[in-house]
């Protein structure tokens, strides 16, 4: 009995060992940084209030839409998106099921960029850009070709391109690095470490330069111009924020804060024809790791337990309007959509409904849209 005491006190206290051993003798190229979350706001009243309004959603292409991340309408009345294998695809709203498999979307072959797709938009003359995570700011024509457009800035390249938008006359796509530090693989340990690793970028499709626009972003994921076009947004998703940055009139070449203290890490973005915008919620903030935001050390050891243990998110399917006030219109949420579908990272209105889109589960889903008239 004794030796089965010392083999079970053994087997509990092998894992805090290891960990014990990673967190002191491990290394990790992420260096947290202090800093400040804004306000959390409530979950149980208020404009984030928790209900179920997405319950109801309508789920397909679980069997071969394979993480699509962002869902781009396009001129001919289809829906084109991109998956993980690089592909890039479009497919009918009217007809996403098979009759014999109702998982199965059909769909057809655009192009492959032997990347990672991520956002994707239509150019006003006719064919997509894509912000690719491994590959950089791409033009993917509906013959599928795919042409590099852009894979640095002022001598430093991409390392995670993420979104994107293009300007109503077709000069200028607005576009995102999530990090200049750390790649699409390794995206946590950007979130871990706050270190301003993000910039926001524009692309001249005359003179083929890139400018960045604003540098030491936390996180820069998801991009959209105003109706009018005269400012572009960008969600930071580590600060749970949208900043702006302004195009014309006075305040052009400056930025400031479109809205702060979001439930969550906003990912993309995409404004509708009455010029509010759509912001997808993944998952929301957890209070233990905003209670580490002024604790670097405990982050970076954090930072080097990734591989041993799950980074503490919460998935949620969550979809907010706001609009250009910056004030929140609509809040649509389920733990999981349709019974199915979470970690949302683009909502798309389209045809009067929203498609909702994921970098992480397979397939797509429907909800009604309360903005529609």
């Amino acid at each position: 009995m004794r030796a089965l005491g010392k083999v079970l006190i053994a087997i509990v206290l092998l894992p805090v060992v290891v960990i014990g051993g990673v967190v002191v003798f491990g290394s990790t190229p992420a260096e947290p940084v202090a800093w400040k979350p804004g306000h959390m706001p409530s979950l149980n009243s208020g404009p984030y209030a928790n209900n179920a309004l997405l319950n109801d959603a309508h789920v397909f292409g679980t069997d071969n839409l394979l993480q699509p991340e962002s869902i781009a309408p396009g001129p001919n009345g289809l829906l084109y998106t991109g998956m993980n294998t690089g592909e890039i695809v479009r497919f009918n709203p009217a007809k996403t099921k098979l009759p014999q498999n109702p998982q199965t979307t059909p769909f057809e072959l655009i192009a492959n960029t032997q990347g990672r797709p991520l956002g994707l938009v239509f150019h006003p003359a006719g064919y997509l850009v894509v912000a690719d995570g491994t590959k950089g700011l791409l033009k993917v024509t509906l013959q599928g070709d795919v042409t590099v457009l852009s894979n640095e800035s002022e001598g430093l390249p991409f390392k995670f391109v993420d979104d994107v938008a293009v300007t109503a006359d077709g000069r200028y796509a607005y576009f995102s690095d999530a990090s200049s530090k750390f790649d699409l693989n390794n995206y946590v340990l950007d979130l871990i470490e706050h270190g301003g690793n993000g910039r926001l970028l524009r692309y001249d499709f005359q003179t083929g330069e890139t400018q960045t626009l604003l540098r030491n972003l936390q996180f820069a994921n998801g991009v959209t111009l105003s109706k009018a076009g005269d400012y572009v947004l960008v969600n930071e998703t580590a600060a749970y924020r949208i900043t702006r940055y302004w195009l014309a009139g006075d305040k052009a070449g400056t930025s400031d804060t479109f809205i702060d203290g979001l439930p969550g890490f906003p990912d993309n973005i995409r404004t509708d024809a009455d010029g509010n915008y759509w912001v997808a919620i993944p998952s929301l903030r957890d209070p233990m790791l905003d209670s580490l935001a002024d604790k670097p050390s405990i982050r970076k050891a954090l930072a080097k337990l990734l591989n041993h243990v799950e980074f503490p998110v919460k998935p949620k399917a969550m979809a907010l309007a706001i609009n250009p006030d910056g004030v929140v219109i609509a809040n649509l949420q389920a733990e999981k959509a349709g019974d199915y579908y979470y970690y949302v990272t683009q909502v798309t209105p389209f045809d009067g409904k929203l498609y909702l889109s994921s970098v992480h589960i397979n397939g797509a889903a429907t909800a009604s849209n309360p903005l529609s008239r």
